[in-house]
């Protein structure tokens, strides 16, 4: 394939490079030098168009300059209809086709008028083709093609028989070998998976991997946001069967996915994976990083998964009766449904037992017990257990147990019931086994004797009336208990918040006293001060203590009647002040008298 390069000039070939000019590049020749190893990109088999972001009359004019490379002044086609045959006007956004001696040949009348070329060379044979759309998806003849593939697609094509992919925008390929199909050739670039002879690309979504086949290789492919290239004709794609297109990938969260020597396992919380690699039994556990564990040998088997959290299981197990019914076609419900013993007093109880357990290693049990003979041990050995247990305790004794956890234990074993004694010994037998005992009970015990079963049933009543007498009463006294509690309560927060009060009254009042007696010193201070200052003042400048001194006389006067005689007239009328100062000291003196 040859696109030439708009605005760059074309060098000069040689004959054999002009020989090779109408010769398509292929992905194979491309990558032939490449290393098997390298990892394909989409950039790397995508022909991209180098005039896709062009303006339209841009491309047209490269476009034409390419399909038309090395005509020349040789043209088919003129503009003037004197100088040849002329045709029909055609629309602005078509080009029309012709060809000169099968070299096919591009032209633009513009909507003008035109025509082709007349000659009167025999030799040469000009032939009009016919209008095409500027916008058709393809066109072109005699080896020169042009190709305009949509937005968000990809054109599927040949050339020298070998796949090529074409990106969106226009291509103009000049190529004897090009083959392209319109009907089938465009591809969606989103499509999870893209087929094109030895060319696949695939997009694996979000919570999905692909199980695919290179060769006799298997490959486990996860989901990452880049697509996946691959130019190999063994690739093949495996998926579910009787998958749909959008149904071509397995979920990311299925736990265990086998893709030929391949093993991709997810272990969850609370389990391990058991594996044998070449025979030899190897535990996977959760994974800490979050990723799933990958195996890649064929002689590395996957065995399937085992719990290690708390299991909690019902004996009498449903195969156990599934067995005992068809051993026996004619037993009972009772004899089916529980497992029966016999006391030491000679009476037959059936019981069904409660076990909770939790596997710690789970190597070394399935090591001892292999992953399905574990709950069919801990079944077993929990009825043996209990049945020598209950042959050596009379029913009374068994009635009444307790229930504590396995391994406690109390220096009397006397004080011990049938139970304690079973789950101790029954805990220690299982943790040789790798499995951790958390809980051993008796869920149901039935007295098979009927005439035995009536008359405990009596006792459960009158125990039954007895006990809830009994709790009653306790009711009743909590209650009475609660009640005075309550009303002690409620005295003792009045009295608190009383004293409270009190205590809150006589603080107020002995801080208004303080600010009281604070105020009175602080005033005495100020007057002792304000004298202190005043007198200060009247010793620096004394005429200001004879003003205030005039002052206080004048004040003394202001209310007083004054009588002045005529011998005194005289001297009031030539000097006032004189005659009041000698009226003033005349009193202070009688007064000292």
């Amino acid at each position: 394939m040859i696109e030439a390069n708009s605005g760059k000039t074309t060098p000069k070939r040689n004959s054999d490079e002009i020989s090779n000019i109408h010769e398509a590049n292929t992905l194979s020749s491309e990558h032939e030098h490449e290393s098997a190893n390298e990892e394909l990109t989409l950039s790397q088999i995508v022909i991209r168009s180098d005039f896709a972001n062009e303006s339209s009359e841009r491309q047209s004019k490269i476009i034409l300059d390419r399909f038309n490379q090395g005509i020349g002044k040789n043209s088919a086609f003129t503009d003037s209809p004197a100088l040849g045959r002329g045709l029909s006007r055609v629309d602005v956004s078509y080009f029309v086709m012709g060809h000169r001696n099968q070299v096919a040949e591009l032209y633009d009348p513009r909507g003008q008028r035109f025509s082709t070329v007349l000659t009167p060379d025999p030799t040469v044979t000009i032939k009009y083709v016919g209008p095409v759309s500027k916008t058709a998806h393809y066109f072109g003849a005699y080896g020169k093609h042009v190709l305009n593939v949509p937005a968000g697609h990809y054109a599927k094509a040949f050339s020298k028989n070998r796949p090529v992919l074409y990106g969106e925008g226009p291509h103009v390929i000049i190529d004897p070998t090009f083959q392209f199909d319109e009907n089938n050739g465009f591809v969606n670039q989103q499509e999870p998976f893209i087929e094109h002879s030895t060319i696949n690309i695939l997009r694996i979504p979000a919570g999905k991997i692909a199980k695919v086949w290179i060769g006799t290789q298997p490959h486990i492919l996860e989901s990452r946001r880049d697509p996946y290239v691959f130019v190999d004709a063994q690739f093949k794609l495996v998926s579910p069967d009787g998958a749909k297109k959008a149904q071509l990938f397995e979920s990311s969260s299925c736990t265990f996915v086998e893709h030929g020597s391949i093993k991709r396992i997810i272990p969850h919380t609370g389990e391990v994976a058991i594996t044998y690699n070449n025979g030899i039994l190897t535990i996977i556990p959760t994974p800490k990083d979050g990723k799933p564990v990958i195996i890649d040998s064929p002689t590395h088997n996957f065995e399937g998964f085992i719990s290690t959290s708390l299991q909690t299981c019902l004996f009498p197990s449903k195969e156990t009766k599934q067995q005992a019914s068809a051993d026996n076609k004619a037993a009972s419900a009772d004899e089916i449904n529980l497992k029966i013993f016999q006391t030491r007093d000679s009476l037959r109880v059936g019981v069904v037992l409660v076990v909770a357990f939790k596997i710690v290693d789970p190597e070394l049990a399935i090591t001892k017990l292999g992953k399905e003979g574990i709950i069919n041990h801990i079944e077993n050995v929990s009825f043996a257990d209990m049945g020598k247990a209950i042959q050596l305790s009379t029913l009374q004794e068994i009635m009444y147990f307790n229930s504590i956890k396995p391994g406690q234990t109390t220096s009397d074993d006397s004080v011990q019931t049938i139970q304690d004694r079973v789950k101790t010994h029954l805990a220690r037998d299982l943790f040789d086994y790798g499995i951790e005992l958390s809980r051993l009970q008796i869920e149901t015990m039935k007295v098979l004797d009927t005439e035995i079963a009536k008359k405990l049933a009596g006792q459960s009543v009158t125990s039954a009336e007895f006990t809830t007498k009994q709790a009653t009463l306790v009711k009743e006294y909590d209650i009475k208990t609660t009640e005075a509690r309550l009303k002690a309560e409620t005295d003792n927060i009045a009295l608190e918040q009383r004293n409270k009060a009190v205590i809150s009254e006589s603080q107020a009042k002995l801080s208004s006293a303080q600010r009281e007696a604070e105020a009175l010193l602080i005033t005495a201070e100020a007057q002792k001060k304000a004298q202190e200052l005043q007198g200060e003042l009247f010793t620096k400048y004394p005429i200001l203590a004879e003003i205030e001194l005039a002052k206080i006389k004048a004040e003394a006067l202001r209310s007083a009647t004054l009588y002045i005689t005529p011998q005194d007239a005289g001297a009031f009328m030539n000097s006032p002040l004189v005659y009041f100062d000698k009226l003033l000291n005349a009193n202070v003196i009688q007064k000292k008298n």
